[in-house]
């Protein structure tokens, strides 16, 4: 019996950190050139790196920044290649984003809030 409440247990406690894994989502927008996609899983305030320029935004202009970026380079593909833990217990990604305009080395942090993780800074380089 202890043996099924184990199971039962480890099988609920990765169903629940699934749950709050937005890699899967986050790479389907950036697969899908998807700004409004993507911008649902931005913090209120977000870190774009764009090609060398960085700023910081709301969550609405770091939507509009994202929508003019994919609407210059339509998107072909998108795929994670490097996953980890940063020092402040941060998860990063790293993927190559492939557009109709070259490939880029796309980098995205994500922050624990709540339950769930959201992205905190988004670094596009070419």
């Amino acid at each position: 019996m202890k043996y099924v409440l184990a199971i039962f247990l480890s099988a609920f406690t990765l169903i629940g950190v699934a749950q709050t894994d937005i890699t899967p989502q986050v790479a389907d927008a950036l697969k899908k050139g998807d700004a409004n996609a993507l911008a649902s899983f931005f913090m209120s305030s977000v870190e774009i790196e764009l090609k060398e320029e960085g700023n910081n935004y709301t969550a609405a202009e770091a939507k509009a920044v994202m929508a003019t970026f994919f609407s210059q380079n339509p998107v072909k593909g998108f795929t994670i290649k490097h996953q980890g833990t940063s020092k402040l217990d941060d998860q990063y990604r790293i993927g190559d984003l492939v557009t109709a305009k070259g490939n880029y080395r796309v980098t995205f942090f994500m922050k624990k809030v709540g339950n769930g993780w959201q992205i905190k800074q988004l670094k596009i380089e070419g």
